[in-house]
């Protein structure tokens, strides 16, 4: 598809932009070159939702190593904290993002929350003029888990890994079928170009409401508790998740 030829030599350009900053005295592994480069793609199409979100949203990334390693089931498996972090900081010197807010965590608690950038200028201006929309030209993947267990540990909300058993693959497979089906159609507001400014400004203006993100088309199945007993509500992708 020609929109995804574009984000693809995007990411192309900007890879040679961070090497080229970089200075390295040697060059990466193989493997790590491919991690790198994944990166790249994964932090860029993520830009590239959020300059289409109503109002545009921040981006966000986790800095703390463990995250990367912890509950492989939830996790990109070719995404690595040194290569992640190696990206992040390769957009800061060219300027093409800019932090919104500081990251942290304590360990004490062991709670905190992600560091949030945004696009700026000239990438900004080139996300935007991409053609296509990422909610149609990036295809979510069918196959990541849509099965979330979640329990509390000293009061906090953490990622489980379990086994699986016929139920949860069962659950899988009816959710891959429900997420096909929405693959295949369109789903959109019926808002006036008067009143999409007036709109974002609610959105922004209120502190517990989300962009609006078209290219969040697919659905994740919660149990709570520790137990496929209790919750399985149908949320939003993982795409929030995997932020946390």
């Amino acid at each position: 598809m020609k929109h995804v030829a574009q984000i693809d030599e995007l990411t192309k350009e900007v890879i040679k932009r961070i090497e080229a900053s970089e200075g390295r005295k040697r060059s990466r592994t193989a493997e790590e070159q491919l991690r790198f480069e994944h990166a790249v793609h994964v932090l860029l199409t993520d830009l590239w939702k959020a300059v289409k979100c109503t109002p545009i949203r921040e981006c966000s990334i986790n800095k703390r190593s463990g995250w990367y390693s912890e509950n492989p089931r939830y996790r990109d498996p070719l995404l690595t904290y040194k290569q992640m972090i190696a990206v992040f900081d390769g957009l800061l010197k060219i300027g093409f993002i800019e932090v919104t807010r500081e990251g942290h965590f304590d360990r004490t608690i062991y709670q905190g929350k992600t560091t949030r950038f945004v696009a700026r200028d000239e990438l900004l201006e080139r996300l935007q003029e991409l053609d296509g929309h990422p909610a149609i030209s990036i295809k979510p993947d069918l196959d990541a888990e849509t099965i979330i267990l979640r329990n509390k540990v000293d009061g906090r909300k953490v990622l489980q890994e379990y086994d699986d058993t016929p139920a949860t693959e069962r659950h899988r497979a009816s959710l891959k079928k429900i997420n096909s089906c929405f693959l295949k159609h369109w789903f959109d507001l019926e808002v006036q170009d008067t009143e999409l400014t007036k709109l974002e400004a609610r959105i922004a203006n209120h502190a517990t409401k989300e962009p609006i993100d078209f290219s969040q088309r697919t659905l994740v199945r919660i149990f709570s508790n520790g137990s496929f007993k209790q919750g399985g509500r149908f949320y939003r992708d993982l795409v929030a998740e995997r932020t946390q």
